[in-house]
């Protein structure tokens, strides 16, 4: 890869990055919800199941 393709992605994913910080902050117990999730993945819940564990 050369320079440019390098700094394309370290680009897209900085903005990916800040959409999730902003929407994870923006809303109301995001945080909590966030951590909800995380301990839901680390403990083996399965994905499809998350959503009516945590929120």
């Amino acid at each position: 890869m050369d320079k440019q393709a390098i700094k394309g992605l370290l680009i897209l994913l900085a903005v990916g990055v800040a959409l999730v910080l902003l929407s994870i902050v923006g809303t109301e117990d995001g945080w909590h919800k966030l951590g909800c999730v995380l301990r839901a993945i680390v403990h083996g819940v399965a994905l499809s199941n998350i959503r009516g564990v945590c929120l």
